[in-house]
């Protein structure tokens, strides 16, 4: 497939609401913007339930004719991230003819239907026609210059009940030690939507007492506010079950750190790709930092976002 560099491309851009899916999205999208015109109609899938999803399934391989807000729209590409975003995707590919590309690991069943599957290496997914591997997921962080080297930001996932025993005790520890032997910085906490009261509760206590440390709480902040605190930090501590933070934070160009949680089965995707960051010298933990036998490596920032773009113009669209 060829395109002149002056035609744009008319992309559909699924989003299911979740956060950390459409940073995915909206970071390929981005890095495409700058390789390439880009014509992009975003359409909103939103979480159904468990029923409609089903019935999607069902026209989907029935090919019957499910609405759509794309049923007159020819597209070129047709991009999204998440379970809920993949039905629709494919029944958009169908009507339009275009291509679809989606981050994360679909379901077996789906895989094949996708023209690219970006995905994670963590994931323990191989390579291959239509997977294209990841180190982390993409998303929108982008290298600045002007990181304060006095500045250091500490973000706090929280409870999962599924990959981690969370300890507010721990959470204690990590803060306090942090503060007291790096005191000459000034530090930024930030808690998330998983983090529990009772952490947020111990946290605040301990900002009480400290002039250089200053918390907020996720709710209280606007949407935007931790790429912009990537761009002010130099230094980036993140608790481990937080791993898109951490890749976010190395997008950016920042030295991250990170705060062990207690895994609860060892080999699960967040401990795999802790390990490989940990092996490649991206980031150090913070036993290890306290000990003085870590010290953070010099490395290119990553760009997941900008390799993804241009794999799909590399594979599918060339200049004239």
């Amino acid at each position: 497939m060829v395109k002149s560099e002056y035609f744009p491309l008319k992309v559909a851009v699924f989003l299911d609401g979740s956060p950390g899916h459409e940073k995915q999205t909206m970071g390929i999208v981005k890095a495409l913007q700058g390789l390439h015109p880009l014509e992009v109609t975003e359409i909103k899938t939103g979480h159904t339930s468990p029923c409609q999803e089903a019935w999607a399934w069902i026209r989907y391989f029935l090919g019957m004719d499910v609405p759509s807000t794309s049923a007159q729209v020819s597209y070129d590409l047709v991009i999204g991230t998440g379970s809920h975003t993949h039905i629709p995707m494919l029944t958009c590919k169908k009507r339009s003819g275009g291509l679809s590309i989606t981050c994360m690991a679909p379901s077996r069943i789906l895989r094949q239907k996708f023209d690219l599957c970006c995905i994670p290496q963590h994931d323990g997914i191989r390579a291959g026609k239509n997977v294209f591997l990841t180190v982390g997921p993409p998303n929108c962080s982008e290298a600045m210059a002007g990181h304060d080297r006095n500045k250091a930001l500490i973000l706090l996932g929280g409870v999962d009940d599924k990959s981690h025993h969370w300890s507010s005790a721990d959470i204690d520890m990590y803060i306090r030690g942090l503060v007291a032997i790096d005191c000459g910085k000034a530090w930024t906490i930030s808690s998330s939507p998983r983090t529990p009261g009772e952490t947020v509760d111990l946290v605040e206590r301990i900002v009480a007492g400290l002039d250089n440390v200053t918390f907020f709480r996720y709710e209280n902040t606007a949407s935007g506010w931790v790429e912009e605190q990537y761009a002010r930090n130099r230094t980036v501590w993140v608790t481990a079950d937080s791993m898109s933070m951490v890749y976010e934070a190395l997008s950016a160009g920042c030295q991250v750190g990170i705060l062990p949680v207690a895994w609860k089965n060892k080999n699960n995707k967040f401990n795999r790709s802790e390990t490989y960051l940990l092996e490649q010298g991206l980031v150090i933990s913070f036993p290890a930092w306290r000990e003085g036998t870590a010290r953070w490596k010099s490395h290119e920032p990553l760009h997941e976002a900008g390799r993804c773009a241009e794999e799909i113009l590399r594979k599918w669209f060339q200049k004239n």
